[in-house]
């Protein structure tokens, strides 16, 4: 058995991904832990985070913050405001919940000191940091520093995919066989994903670039974007 880590795993393609490399690349004991705070495809996300806990042969732990519903403040909690469209989805923070990851890592900071775990695996990446700034590089190398004053076990956050664009992490997801295809992207709930919010556009321009076939289906539209290898 490897050492334990804990994956913050949002049941889409990055956190699906970090999963799949804490498993098969650095041979971790691992446990999925999913958030319920109320968002509109919350039921997607929770079929999704246990349909790839069962792909990986993993346990999966959800955990209620639903005070960020009731906070407001985020179109992802209103289910009166407008989603952006996939462009402006894409390239600003209209998607925005306030404090939404500094709250997350708190938790599970705190989960891993309860039950002995060390590391803590997240799917942040190069293209969501350039919008989110509790996504960047900066934030969770400074959290790294707090931890260990806020926490007996010390865990440290690990960022398997920091340095990736989404086209470099479908790559290393078809690499790794990741099970991103029960992954759930979007920000709607539904039978499909809706193909108009940023997640949606941003998972389909991903798989274009990279050439790998995306096996999503999309409501109201081609399912695929034509593949162009980079």
């Amino acid at each position: 058995m490897g050492q334990r880590c804990l994956v913050i795993c949002s049941g889409g393609l990055d956190s699906t991904t970090a999963a799949a490399h804490a498993r098969f690349v650095d041979g971790r004991d691992l446990v999925l832990l999913h958030f319920r705070y109320g968002c509109r495809a919350e039921a997607r996300e929770v079929e999704a985070v246990r349909n790839v806990a069962a792909a990986l042969g993993v346990p999966h732990v959800v955990s209620e913050i639903s005070w960020l519903r009731e906070l407001g403040g985020s179109r992802l909690t209103d289910p009166d405001a407008p989603i952006a469209g996939p462009i402006e989805g894409a390239e600003f923070p209209y998607e925005w919940v306030p404090a939404r990851n500094l709250v997350m890592i708190a938790h599970a900071a705190a989960y891993c000191d309860a039950r002995g775990i060390g590391e803590i695996y997240m799917g942040l990446n190069l293209e969501e940091s350039a919008v989110y700034p509790d996504n960047t590089v900066e934030f969770y190398e400074r959290l790294n520093t707090i931890l260990p004053l806020a926490t007996l076990q010390r865990p440290i956050i690990r960022m398997p995919l920091a340095r990736m664009m989404k086209w470099q992490i479908v790559r290393h997801a078809c690499k790794l066989k990741a099970p991103i295809h029960v992954a759930w992207s979007c920000y709607r709930s539904g039978p499909l994903h809706c193909g108009r919010c940023g997640p949606c556009y941003m998972r389909r321009t991903a798989h274009a670039m990279s050439g790998v076939p995306d096996t999503v289906e999309y409501a109201g539209m081609e399912a695929r974007l034509e593949a162009s290898v980079e």
